[in-house]
């Protein structure tokens, strides 16, 4: 009762506040969870350093200082912009959420079946009610969480309430189920929950990337847009992406390998762009950093 009263007083704060306070107030709790955390601070640093070594940002001073704060604070802001989605106006959609490309992605994104894949980078919520709005809606798998009652009331809100959403454990069928039909699915594919992902090199560094994604796109000839949906102000952002080529060898196993790599690629690139705004970074992305977590 604690848990459910306490998160339907800041849904109800949160949207009750203008705009700028409301980020103001997300600010603020990005700069205290940095200040009172230093296990997870760390850990941002760790993540972070080595993205901005790999693109030629400063990985140390207090240039590197303020990408970790802006870090938390854009973190604390995706929070901010999950619980203000499901009250967005829907008839000004295109000026919440601009997306420069949308008529080379439209066909394969309507005619499917597709993919849209992202990292943990920016917000890629209010991208699903720009979908919805035009009769588009996508299933996307969902990790599930404890408090029991945190899950259930992140989820009502994730992408405004519009996506479909299936608890991860149990997602496989639905996915590609989803895909037969020529409908369209949403991933967020740069953490491998599982541990059994594909061993890839990101930022110079080995890690591993999960291959569903990848397996779906390959097995079913989906198309594939990787991309990323930017915070460019308060209750703005703005999406693009890039469709990615299918191998098509005979060697459904070798496609799928040389597929994961390229998302990979393309991974690296959006979080490069960006990395202050990669919530990825809060987790150990890297498995030698993991005894930093």
């Amino acid at each position: 009762m604690l848990i459910r009263a306490a998160l339907a007083t800041a849904d109800t704060l949160v949207n009750l506040l203008p705009s700028r306070m409301a980020y103001g107030l997300a600010d603020l709790a990005g700069d205290a969870w940095r200040r009172f955390s230093p296990t997870r601070r760390r850990l941002v640093v760790a993540n972070l350093a080595r993205v901005c070594a790999a693109t030629g940002r400063p990985s140390s001073g207090a240039a590197f200082s303020e990408l970790v704060r802006q870090a938390f604070r854009n973190h604390a802001r995706y929070y901010v912009e999950l619980l203000r989605a499901s009250r967005y106006d829907l008839a000004r959609i295109d000026e919440i959420v601009d997306v420069p490309d949308w008529s080379q992605y439209e066909g394969p994104l309507r005619g499917g079946p597709a993919m849209l894949v992202s990292a943990h980078l920016g917000n890629f919520e209010p991208f699903g009610l720009f979908l919805v709005v035009r009769g588009i809606r996508p299933l996307a798998p969902v990790e599930e969480i404890e408090p029991r009652e945190l899950f259930e009331f992140l989820t009502a809100r994730r992408g405004g309430g519009g996506p479909e959403l299936v608890p991860l454990a149990r997602s496989r069928r639905a996915l590609v189920q989803r895909l037969r039909d020529g409908g369209l699915v949403a991933i967020i594919g740069d953490r491998d929950l599982a541990g059994d992902g594909q061993p890839v090199t990101m930022f110079g560094h080995r890690t591993t990337l999960p291959i569903g994604p990848a397996w779906l796109a390959v097995n079913h000839r989906a198309a594939l847009l990787v991309g990323r949906c930017l915070r460019v102000g308060p209750d703005r952002f703005r999406a693009i992406g890039t469709f990615l080529e299918i191998p098509d060898s005979g060697d459904r196993r070798e496609d799928v390998r040389v597929l994961v790599g390229r998302i990979a690629e393309r991974f690296e690139a959006d979080i490069g762009s960006a990395p202050e705004q990669w919530w990825g970074a809060f987790q150990p992305f890297w498995p030698d950093l993991r005894g930093d977590a």
